[in-house]
């Protein structure tokens, strides 16, 4: 077996956490900022409670993140095999300019996955080909929920190995 892609749980989850991170610094460098200013100042208040909520916000947003993604990680990691049926290089709009993810739809004769991999990696993936893709599923918190009846789709999240594989 060849391997395509490797990256340990901590290199998976680093984008998560370094977004985790900038929000907890962004949410009580606010909160810090109004609370060591202290000086009366009474034009500055409707200012200072925007402030305020900002940084509540921002600290809400990072929490939530956070159990999201160790939601992801306590739950492990998933093997699958799979064959690739279509790569698709895709431009989206994020924010005022323009991204190109790279996806790779695949299938295990059961389920449906699409995996977005990096450029140099998606350039590596052949359709037609057989992959062992080990992954951690995306876990919303609410999913048990919200969804009753199995999907044809899976949804993927954080890979952390891509090996080729005979069909």
């Amino acid at each position: 077996m060849d391997v395509v892609y490797s990256a340990s749980a901590l290199g998976a989850f680093s984008d998560s956490m370094i977004y985790i991170g900038i929000f907890f610094i962004l949410g009580l460098g606010n909160l810090l900022l109004v609370l060591l200013t202290r000086k009366p100042r009474r034009k500055r208040k409707a200012g200072d409670v925007a402030m305020v909520v900002l940084g509540v916000f921002l600290l809400f947003v990072g929490a939530l993140m956070t159990v999201v993604t160790f939601n992801s990680y306590r739950n492990g990691d998933k093997t699958v095999q799979v064959r690739a049926l279509e790569k698709r290089e895709v431009t989206v709009k994020c924010g005022r300019y323009y991204c190109t993810e790279y996806d790779l739809e695949t299938t295990d004769g059961v389920k449906r996955y699409v995996f977005g991999l990096e450029k140099d990696t998606w350039g590596k993936m052949q359709v037609d080909a057989c992959y062992q893709f080990t992954y951690y599923p995306l876990k919303p918190l609410l999913a048990g929920f919200l969804q009753q009846e199995p999907s044809m789709y899976e949804t993927t999240g954080y890979i952390t190995l891509i090996r080729n594989t005979g069909c």
